[in-house]
């Protein structure tokens, strides 16, 4: 394709012309010029890509040590892939040192191929060729030339009005005796793959930030409780390896909540429609409430919060209590939040302290036998007008009646309180705890940040072209010769047909295409 934009004259009925050569400034023969020479080299940056993509593929392919089914898929393992894939760092290829070395010579070959070629790139925006010849004219991809019966300023005005009509702007220089009008759309896309290289550097930047600077584990939240520390999780050939990582804040559980597809059911997955955790971080002076729930996770300060499991062992997030007179009559009900106290007239001031979901008692003390609600019973402290206070504990009306039923002084002394059954009606079923996991990702904005950038430039670089055209007019007796001609970095059957109306515009026949 012939895109050269030489004004040197081509006549192929000359023998004795000198071949035009070319020159170009003689590259260094040194060592770091060879070194510079290969790691600016495109070919050198495609294989780079490729071998980082298929250290990628493997790290998709084999599953990782920090993945929570390693250990199963590790099991599966003949010796040998165990060896082979150990030895190689398959395991953990994301950390490993020779991929972050991978990263880092692609990085610099993006960043020498851009300096070297960024300068021949930016000159098509801030310099562009303005002026023609009727022999540069020729040289184009697609030229074309007519006489028209318009003077050189109507022949002008009719150019410039056919480029507009095709979306070029026209920018008119008389220079010679002639006049050249010169039209240009999508300039910017020049430049589109430098923008992929922003794009690419941004991801790896990202990506190496995290692999040094992140950390993930998971955080136990109980309502009521604060904490700073999570619990990683190191999972190696020789097994898994535990530690602890610091927060830079204090993480308090507010409540835990447990929404059920049949309430009459169990905290199992498969009856649960949502978890939901009430969390309050505490950062340097400042309160920051958040909500983690299924799909929904929480971000604070770089750190993001999922929902990850929960404690099997039953409780109740709220329960109501009936002070039922033991001989009949109205009984009184009260509704108390989990950790939480209620006053109620008559009875004083009642904290819900406890709850056992299977209830028994094991050494002498109350107990839960298993986490399944066989046996719900709360415990309550109560304190009394005159300062005094007691446990109690609030059963179903059923089960408080078989203990009452056997006239034991020491069970109605905890089931019974001024003549009044103390009965649990109802409660709100939960987990005792939450387990959140807690990944601190500082690369992920820059990731996500790269990969959007990655996906504009591309459909900039391949949905657009750089086109351009100019018309050379030439007086010619009472009219004008125009010579037209233009071309384009990429989608040339598009930019054939816009061509082609602008050649017909002016002169009502379409233009030549030099391939």
């Amino acid at each position: 394709m012939a895109t050269s934009e030489s004004e040197a004259a081509v006549d192929p009925k000359s023998v004795t012309a000198a071949p035009i050569v070319k020159i170009r400034p003689k590259k260094g023969d040194s060592v770091l010029d060879k070194a510079l020479g290969l790691l600016s080299s495109v070919r050198f940056g495609v294989t780079m890509l490729m071998i980082v993509l298929v250290c990628a593929m493997i790290g998709m392919l084999i599953v990782q040590t920090d993945v929570d089914k390693f250990s199963e898929y590790f099991a599966r393992l003949t010796p040998a892939q165990k060896y082979i894939y150990g030895k190689l760092g398959f395991f953990n290829i994301y950390h490993s040192r020779y991929f972050a070395l991978f990263l880092a010579i692609t990085g610099l070959n993006i960043i020498l191929a851009s300096i070297d070629r960024f300068p021949t790139a930016w000159q098509y925006v801030v310099k562009p060729k303005r002026t023609a010849s009727p022999k540069f004219i020729q040289a184009q991809s697609f030229n074309a030339e007519s006489e028209i019966r318009e003077d050189t300023r109507g022949a002008t005005d009719s150019v410039s009005a056919a480029f507009r009509k095709q979306g070029f702007r026209p920018k008119v220089v008389e220079e010679g005796g002639r006049t050249t009008i010169f039209g240009q759309k999508n300039v910017w896309n020049r430049l589109g793959a430098y923008s992929v290289h922003v794009a690419l550097l941004t991801i790896f930047t990202g990506g190496f930030i995290t692999s040094k600077l992140g950390v993930g584990g998971v955080l136990e939240i109980v309502p009521g409780k604060s904490a700073n520390t999570i619990t990683t999780r190191e999972v190696q050939l020789d097994g898994d390896h535990f530690g602890n990582a610091q927060l830079p804040f204090n993480v308090e559980c507010v409540d835990i909540q447990q929404k059920l597809i049949r309430p009459e059911g169990g905290l199992d997955a498969s009856n649960t429609i949502d978890w939901y955790s009430r969390i309050k971080i505490k950062d340097r002076g400042r309160d920051v409430s958040g909500l983690v729930h299924l799909n929904e996770p929480f971000d604070h300060a770089g750190y993001r919060f999922f929902q990850s499991f929960f404690m099997g062992r039953g409780h109740a997030r709220e329960i109501t209590v009936q002070f039922t007179p033991k001989e009949g009559g109205n009984p009184i009900e009260v509704t108390i939040k989990r950790d939480g106290s209620a006053d109620v007239p008559g009875i004083g001031h009642v904290a819900y302290t406890n709850f056992f979901p299977d209830f028994t008692i094991e050494g002498g003390k109350p107990s839960t036998a298993s986490g399944d609600y066989n046996n719900p019973a709360a415990q309550l402290q109560v304190t009394a007008p005159d300062g005094k206070s007691r446990t109690l504990f609030a059963f179903t009306p059923e089960t408080a009646d078989q203990f009452l039923s056997k006239n034991d002084k020491d069970a109605e002394g905890v089931l019974l309180i001024d003549g009044k059954k103390v009965l649990l009606k109802s409660f709100e079923k939960v987990a005792t705890s939450h387990t959140l996991t807690v990944q601190y990702d500082p690369g992920r904005v820059p990731v996500y940040t790269g990969f959007i950038l990655l996906v504009l430039s591309l459909c900039g670089v391949f949905l657009f072209s750089h086109q351009r055209v100019w018309a050379v007019i030439e007086p010619e007796g009472s009219g004008a010769h125009v010579y037209l001609g233009g071309n384009t970095n990429r989608n040339k059957p598009g930019f054939e047909a816009r061509f082609n109306s602008v050649v017909e515009s002016v002169s009502g026949k379409r233009g030549a295409d030099n391939e």
